[in-house]
């Protein structure tokens, strides 16, 4: 096994033990819709909810009467996903890592990763399978209800210490973006952090 096995290992372990606790609060799914209004997604397009913990983006969809035609939730959590699946019994979920290949049957109208960012390392294997999983056009998406600084206080407060910032830079993300193949890149950081950018083909 090696250490990032390993370390993943660790995390899968965490996020189970949390998630017996873990609640998706009327203020955790009112920040949720502010990303999923920003990603532009509408009923009947797909959506690949990366890092989907319990749920809280499929909260968000249903507060905004959203439904997509194919919604998938990936975790690494296999309690975090079992507890999505009790508030949304129809959702297809998946206990995979994001940070190893992966490939879909179908391709995505879009790809977010929604306030997990900070326990992704791989940054060129997340823009590798966003590509992979989107179809031509698509859009692919990392937001974050808090901004950055406000992100690296909550971490000061909690004891949290992280080998990088919690949130890559736009000009790291913008440089990834252009080596996968990604245009329209957009990118915000002012009460929420937000960058997107659109499959080329």
């Amino acid at each position: 096994m090696t250490m990032n096995e390993s370390l993943k290992e660790t995390q899968s372990e965490r996020f189970n033990n949390l998630a017996s606790d873990w609640s998706n609060s009327d203020e955790a799914i009112r920040q949720a819709e502010n990303a999923v209004n920003i990603l532009g997604i509408h009923s009947g397009q797909s959506l690949l909810d990366v890092a989907s913990g319990t749920g809280v983006i499929l909260h968000a969809l249903k507060q905004l009467q959203i439904s997509p035609s194919h919604y998938l939730a990936m975790d690494i959590s296999s309690a975090m996903l079992e507890k999505l699946r009790t508030a949304f019994p129809e959702a297809q979920t998946a206990c995979a890592d994001f940070e190893q290949p992966f490939t879909c049957q179908q391709g995505f109208d879009y790809v977010l990763i929604y306030n997990s960012i900070p326990h992704f390392s791989d940054l060129d294997m997340l823009f590798t399978n966003a590509k992979r999983s989107l179809l031509p056009g698509g859009t692919f998406m990392i937001a974050h209800s808090r901004t950055r600084q406000g992100l690296m206080e909550h971490h000061q407060r909690i004891g949290y210490i992280s080998e990088r910032a919690p949130i890559p830079a736009d000009e790291e993300l913008a440089l990834l973006a252009d080596k996968y193949d990604f245009d329209q890149v957009v990118a915000a950081d002012d009460e929420f952090f937000y960058f997107s950018c659109r499959s080329k083909g």
